[in-house]
């Protein structure tokens, strides 16, 4: 699912990157983190159905663009369609928080971090 996940939002323009961003990368960029991918099941069995708390790190060099990119996100994510393997439905904001850090270098990063639950099935 966030493989799936990743290249739909490069679809729409974005950076994105599962887990972390290959050194030197240009901001902005989004970080992937599957936080949470519960699996359910029935007496009959494991349902295809699942939601996975995923977390979404919009990174950019001021909180105007992160703020802006965590936008972009929302509104890709929103929306139910098919990409890969991978059915997604509705997909709902949890949660978000911003913060910054201070590289070593000097420079801040902004950050605006989503909580997403993204309900998604197997595509068939």
């Amino acid at each position: 699912m966030s493989a799936d996940l990743r290249d739909r939002l490069t679809a729409a323009g974005l950076a994105a990157y599962r887990d972390e961003a290959p050194q030197g990368s240009p901001r902005p960029f989004v970080i992937i983190l599957v936080v949470s991918d519960p699996r359910p099941s029935t007496y009959d069995g494991r349902t295809q159905l699942r939601e996975t708390r995923t977390q979404l790190d919009c990174q950019a060099l001021s909180r105007g663009d992160a703020d802006a990119l965590a936008e972009q996100v929302i509104a890709i994510a929103e929306v139910a369609g098919v990409v890969g393997t991978t059915r997604f439905a509705r997909s709902f904001v949890d949660s978000s928080r911003a913060y910054s850090e201070r590289q070593d270098t000097g420079e801040t990063i902004f950050v605006t971090s989503l909580d997403l639950m993204i309900w998604h099935a197997p595509a068939e």
